[in-house]
């Protein structure tokens, strides 16, 4: 089984989801993106609930992961993961690491490899979650568009933390999953959609 995963990377401005490609849509992409199956969320920020509500109202299955999610009404319509997250560093292999994309995993508790323990997602970034959510509903090819790892603003507006990790994060899924990128992050194969998609 084949799906897309979009975030709002700049490789993702323009792109329009073939109707055969079920499309897993991350955060605020549905803001902008014509066409959702699946959204998905980490993060229970402000604006996220409002994507979350969005999403909801274009019939998308909404999924979210973290206890943060609870405290917001329109969540009791999506299906709830539990987050997995790291141990914290201790300070001292933490302050050997900065500012390396080790650094910034440390700090977001991010978990690398694909979590299979049914009804958990590990943390480390919303589209890094969406690629585990596309495991547990059976995705073994998946396409990332948006997945840029840069700091250049969302194609719905605002900026980006620093996403230096996400390299570690997606390079640590290939054992499990064909993962390609259709954009700028090179730690996993590179392709263009339209590469990816014809190769059936």
């Amino acid at each position: 089984m084949r799906a897309v995963i979009v975030a709002s990377g700049p490789s993702a401005r323009g792109f329009s989801p073939p109707d055969d490609v079920t499309v897993i849509a991350v955060n605020g992409t549905v803001a902008w993106l014509p066409r959702l199956d699946y959204w998905f969320s980490l993060d229970a920020s402000e604006s996220n609930q409002k994507w979350l509500q969005d999403a909801i109202q274009r019939g998308a299955s909404c999924h979210v992961a973290g206890p943060r999610w609870r405290l917001c009404r329109a969540a009791r319509l999506a299906t709830h993961w539990k987050r997995v997250e790291a141990p914290p560093m201790d300070a001292a292999t933490m302050g050997m690491l900065y500012p390396a994309p080790e650094w910034w995993l440390g700090r977001l508790q991010g978990v690398l490899g694909i979590c299979k323990t049914p009804g958990a997602i590990h943390t480390g970034n919303s589209a890094w979650g969406a690629l585990g959510l596309a495991w547990h509903l059976g995705f073994r090819d998946v396409a990332l568009i948006g997945v840029d790892a840069s700091q250049e603003p969302r194609l719905e507006g605002g900026i980006p933390g620093n996403l230096s990790h996400l390299p570690l994060l997606f390079a640590s899924a290939l054992p499990d999953m064909r993962v390609v990128s259709c954009g700028a992050l090179d730690s996993i194969p590179q392709l263009s959609f339209k590469e990816w998609y014809e190769n059936r």
